[in-house]
C-alpha cells in the first residue's frame, strides 16, 4: 500500500466519521434541551416529544430507499447533497419560532441523517479492502461513540450558557467543512443500473408509518380527541397491511416482508419493538424528571445521562461472551426481565437522592440496554442467507427508529395520563416508570417462542462479531 492510498482512506474514514459524529451528537443534544426549548416556544415539555419522533420517523421512512437513490444518483452526489440537507436544516431547527416550525426542519433533518449514514458505511465498504474493514469501522464506531457521550454534557453546555439554538448551530461548520472535504476527497462512484421505485408502496409504507405514530403522539395531547386520534391510528394500520399485500406481488419491494417467514428474524424484529415501548422514552424522561421535577440545571441533567452511553459502549464487549454463556433464549428472557424490574428503581429518585446514585442508575440502565440490543439485533441475522442479508439491515434498521418514535410517544402518553392537572411532579415521573417497567416486563412474552439452541450458530463465531450496539442503542 503506497504512503497516498493511505491518506487517501485516512481522509475518507475522517469524513464519514465525522458524518456520522454529527448525527450522534445530534441525537443525544437535544435531550437536556427540551426544557428551555419548551419554555422558548411556549408549550408544555410533553409536547416536544413529536420533534423527537419526527427526526426518528423520517429515518425509519427514508433509510430502506437510500440505497435506491444511491444506485440512481451516484453515492458520492448522494452523500454530499445528505450532508447539505442535515446542515442547512440545522440551521432551521435553530432558527425555528414555533413547535410546527421545528417539527418540519427535524422532518427534514431526518431525511439527511437517512440519506448520510447507510451511504457512510457504504463508503467505507467501498474504500477499504475486506481485510481492512474492521480496523476502519472500528475507528468510524469510535469517533461515533465519543458524540454519544458528548451530547447530553454539551446539550447541558449550550442551555446553560448560550441558547438552545446553538445545539443545532454547531452542525453548520462542522457541515460546511465535511461537504468541501467529500466533494475534494471522495472518489465519483457513478450511478448503477437502478431497479424500478415502487412509488405506490412507497406512500403506502411511509404514509402509514407516519399516520400511527402520529396517532399515538396525539393522543398525549392535553385537547387530544379519542375518537380522532383511533381513525388516524385505523387508517394507518389500514395503510400498511395493503403495502404487505402489495409486497408479495413485487419482485423488489422496499421492505422485503417475506424474511417474517423466518422466526428467528420475527422474533428479533418483534422483540425489538416491544422492548424499547418500555425503555424506549427512557432518554426522553430522565431529562424532564431531573430539570422539572427535581430542578436541576441543564448542564447536571446532562452530566448525569452521560453514565447511560459509559455503559452501552463499556457493555458492548462483555455482552458477546454473556451470551455465550447464557444462550439467546435465557439471556433475553432474564435481561427483559430484569431491564423491566430496574425501571421500577428509578421511582426512589428524587429531591433526597444523591448526585451519585442517579449516575450509578443510569449507568446500570446503559449495561441492560446494551445487552438487550446486543441479544435483540444479532438474533435477526441467525438464520439470514447471505443474499438476504442486505434486506434484513434494511429491516431492522427501520423497526429501530420506528420503535424509538413509539417509545417516545408512550413515555409521553403515561406522562399526560397521570399529570392530571397538567404539573410535572416527581410522583408522575415515578408511575411513569412504574407502567414503562410494566411492559419490559410483559415484552419478554415474545421471547418465550425462543428455542434454546436458536442462535448458537453465531456464537461458534469470532464473539466479537457479536457486539453489536451501534449508535441507536443510545437513542433521543
Amino acid at each position: 500500500m503506497t504512503l497516498k492510498t493511505l491518506s487517501n482512506k485516512t481522509v475518507v474514514t475522517f469524513i464519514v466519521s465525522l458524518a456520522l459524529f454529527m448525527d450522534s451528537l445530534d441525537t443525544t443534544i437535544i435531550n437536556t434541551a427540551i426544557p428551555a426549548m419548551a419554555r422558548s416556544l411556549a408549550v408544555n415539555p410533553v409536547d416536544l416529544k413529536i420533534a423527537l419522533i419526527s427526526y426518528l420517523l423520517s429515518l425509519a421512512i427514508f433509510i430502506p430507499i437510500s440505497g435506491i437513490i444511491a444506485d440512481k444518483f451516484g453515492v458520492k452526489r448522494v452523500f454530499i447533497f445528505a450532508l447539505a440537507v442535515f446542515t442547512l436544516s440545522s440551521f432551521w431547527c435553530g432558527y425555528s419560532h414555533t413547535l410546527t416550525q421545528l417539527i418540519i426542519a427535524r422532518s427534514v433533518q431526518g431525511i439527511g441523517g437517512s440519506l448520510m449514514l447507510p451511504l457512510g458505511r457504504l463508503i467505507i465498504l467501498r474504500s477499504f479492502e475486506r481485510h481492512e474493514l474492521i480496523v476502519a469501522m472500528n475507528h468510524v464506531i469510535m469517533v461515533v461513540s465519543i458524540g454519544l457521550m458528548l451530547g447530553p454534557f454539551a446539550g447541558g453546555l449550550i442551555t446553560d450558557h448560550l441558547s438552545w439554538p446553538w445545539i443545532f448551530w454547531v452542525n453548520i461548520p462542522v457541515g460546511l467543512f465535511n461537504i468541501v472535504a467529500a466533494g475534494l476527497w471522495l472518489n465519483d462512484n457513478f450511478p448503477r443500473k437502478s431497479h424500478p421505485f415502487d412509488f405506490l408502496g412507497f406512500i403506502l409504507f411511509g404514509g402509514g408509518l407516519a399516520v400511527f405514530t402520529f396517532s399515538l403522539s396525539y393522543l398525549s395531547e392535553s385537547a387530544a380527541t379519542t375518537h380522532f386520534a383511533l381513525l388516524l391510528g385505523a387508517s394507518g394500520i389500514l395503510m400498511l397491511m395493503c403495502y404487505f399485500f402489495r409486497a408479495r406481488s413485487q419482485r423488489r419491494p422496499i421492505i422485503h416482508t417475506e424474511l417474517f417467514k423466518i422466526r428467528t428474524f420475527r422474533i428479533s424484529v418483534f422483540g425489538n419493538l416491544c422492548a424499547r415501548l418500555g425503555f424506549g422514552g427512557v432518554p426522553f424522561l430522565l431529562p424532564l424528571l431531573l430539570q422539572i421535577g427535581l430542578h436541576y440545571k441543564a448542564l447536571t441533567s446532562g452530566l448525569l445521562l452521560v453514565p447511560i452511553a459509559f455503559g452501552i459502549i463499556i457493555t458492548k464487549y462483555v455482552s458477546a461472551y454473556i451470551l455465550r454463556f447464557a444462550g439467546y433464549k435465557r439471556m433475553l428472557l432474564l435481561n427483559t426481565i430484569l431491564a423491566g424490574l430496574f425501571l421500577w428503581v428509578f421511582r426512589i429518585v428524587d429531591t433526597e437522592t444523591s448526585l451519585y446514585t442517579i449516575a450509578t442508575l443510569t449507568f446500570i440502565f446503559g449495561c441492560l440496554a446494551s445487552i438487550q440490543y446486543s441479544g435483540m439485533n444479532s438474533l435477526a441475522y441467525a438464520d439470514i442467507s447471505s443474499d438476504d442479508q442486505s434486506a434484513a439491515i434494511s429491516i431492522l434498521s427501520t423497526i429501530q427508529q420506528l420503535s424509538q418514535s413509539f417509545g417516545v410517544a408512550v413515555c409521553a402518553l403515561f406522562l399526560r395520563y397521570y399529570s392530571t392537572s397538567l404539573q410535572l411532579t416527581p410522583e408522575v415521573f415515578h408511575q411513569t416508570f412504574y407502567a414503562m417497567g410494566a411492559l419490559t416486563i410483559l415484552s419478554a412474552l415474545i421471547f418465550i417462542r425462543l428455542k434454546p439452541e436458536d442462535g448458537h450458530q453465531l456464537l461458534r463465531k469470532d464473539p466479537e462479531t457479536l457486539g453489536i450496539s451501534t449508535r441507536k442503542d443510545f437513542h433521543h
